[in-house]
């Protein structure tokens, strides 16, 4: 009994110090502490297990071993519940058609039929003639490569500020439409036509629609991105697309930005970044660079037999507890609160006021609402909304107005399972939104 006592002691020791040398790792490694906020709530767990597993050597071996086998019942019923997962998402991809290529290989393809093909870049700092800035789009006039979720890697023409429009788009005596958003507005992982801008684009009879939508943006960067580009056009409308998933969490990290806090705290603030396009493609260029030598990493432990390929990455996924930590551990420490979220939509609104257009908030809601029926999102979800009521601004809810009232919201994600919105999903979305904005007002 003592010897199992004090094994029980070393292997928790020991699993505690790797998940901490792990979690350093991912932290300040793999991500060059550049997501700090992310990985904060799993640094806590992992000094929280480093120290239980000290105070367990002093313990008494009955109390020990009763906690040790309520600590293995709770891992048992996490993987379950991943397992659960896993099932479903081997089931609806079986006969899925895979990509057989790497994201590498389809990218070399690209440039050889054009050379200045490039790879989709988040918005991130970047130095300037020894002034830093923060840049918000991507680069300009590309044919870009985005991502895969649905079967192909899509593909966009950037316009000449580096969003995912049609250039001609600003070219147009008016815009009907303006969006502002994340990876979702950005139009992850579908072609250009079949976004949420793209199908609005189709369903307007005159007037232009323009998506400044940028993956991993939060409400900040979005309220900047507006103040940035917005004037350089006559807008009747601003579509803001709120994203339940993780745009506090994003938030929380922009709050940290000295740059992006001048916009907030300043009304006058703006960096003019569409008089450096050409520099800001310049650094892209350079960042491109440090992300294709991931990609030729990524190649290395590329299957050529890519079903293999994807069993594989589907259980790494189990083994690292990945949607259960989606449910779980990512619903702690969340982000910054609704209540932060309330002086930028106040402001954005009004700017957008001043400058002529009606402003809408737009909620999109994620997977794990509908993955295994839970309202994980239920809290926040009434307080946004309380938050977007109060300041009487017109709200088209997407969970309430398409996803609650289906019978099978899962089919609106790629294979019914985690990931952005698939065709079906973005073209629902579009619809819901032109039919209530026709409901507020007529749309010519």
């Amino acid at each position: 009994m003592k010897n199992i006592s004090k094994l029980i002691s070393i292997l928790f020791l020991s699993f505690s110090l790797l998940l901490l040398v792990y979690v350093f790792y991912r932290s300040e490694i793999h991500s060059s502490g550049n997501k700090h906020d992310v990985y904060l709530r799993y640094y806590v767990i992992s000094f929280i297990l480093f120290f239980l597993s000290i105070v367990s050597f002093f313990i008494k071996k009955n109390i020990k071993i009763k906690v040790s086998v309520i600590l293995l019942s709770t891992f048992f019923g996490l993987y379950l519940v991943e397992g659960y997962f896993l099932f479903e998402t081997i089931k609806s991809k079986k006969n899925a058609r895979l990509q057989t290529k790497s994201k590498l290989q389809i990218y070399q393809d690209l440039k050889k039929n054009d050379p200045n093909s490039v790879v989709s870049i988040v918005p991130s700092l970047l130095k300037i003639d020894n002034k830093t800035i923060f840049t918000l789009s991507g680069i300009s006039n590309r044919k870009t490569l985005f991502c895969n979720e649905n079967e192909y890697y899509s593909i966009y023409q950037s316009d000449r500020y580096g969003f995912n429009n049609p250039d001609s788009e600003w070219d147009k005596e008016q815009i009907t439409l303006l969006l502002i958003g994340d990876s979702f507005t950005h139009g992850a992982c579908v072609n250009e036509p079949d976004t949420i801008g793209g199908n609005l684009r189709k369903n307007i009879k005159s007037g232009g629609v323009l998506n400044l939508g940028q993956g991993g943006n939060g409400p900040l960067i979005e309220y900047a991105t507006l103040r940035e580009y917005l004037p350089l056009t006559k807008t009747e409308r601003v579509l803001w697309i709120y994203y339940e998933g993780n745009d506090l969490l994003e938030l929380s990290r922009e709050l940290n930005n000295k740059i992006l806090l001048k916009y907030l705290n300043n009304q006058n603030f703006t960096q003019n970044l569409y008089l450096k396009q050409g520099k800001i493609d310049t650094k892209r260029i350079n960042d491109l660079k440090k992300s294709t030598k991931l990609l030729k990493k990524e190649n290395l432990n590329f299957s050529k037999n890519e079903n293999l390929n994807h069993l594989k990455f589907e259980f790494i996924n189990f083994l690292k507890l990945f949607n259960t930590r989606k449910l779980t551990i990512e619903k702690m420490f969340y982000g910054a609160s609704p209540k932060d979220l309330k002086k930028i939509l106040e402001l954005s609104k009004k700017f957008s006021e001043i400058n002529g257009a009606k402003f809408y908030f737009i909620y999109l809601p994620e997977y794990f609402r509908y993955a295994i029926n839970l309202n994980i999102n239920n809290n926040n979800y009434k307080k946004i909304i309380g938050i977007v009521e109060s300041l009487n601004i017109p709200l088209i809810d997407i969970h309430k107005e398409l996803f609650q009232s289906h019978n099978d919201p899962k089919s609106f994600f790629p294979f019914r399972s985690y990931g952005h919105y698939n065709k079906l999903g973005y073209k629902m979305v579009a619809e819901i939104i032109s039919n209530k904005i026709k409901g507020f007002e007529h749309i010519k």
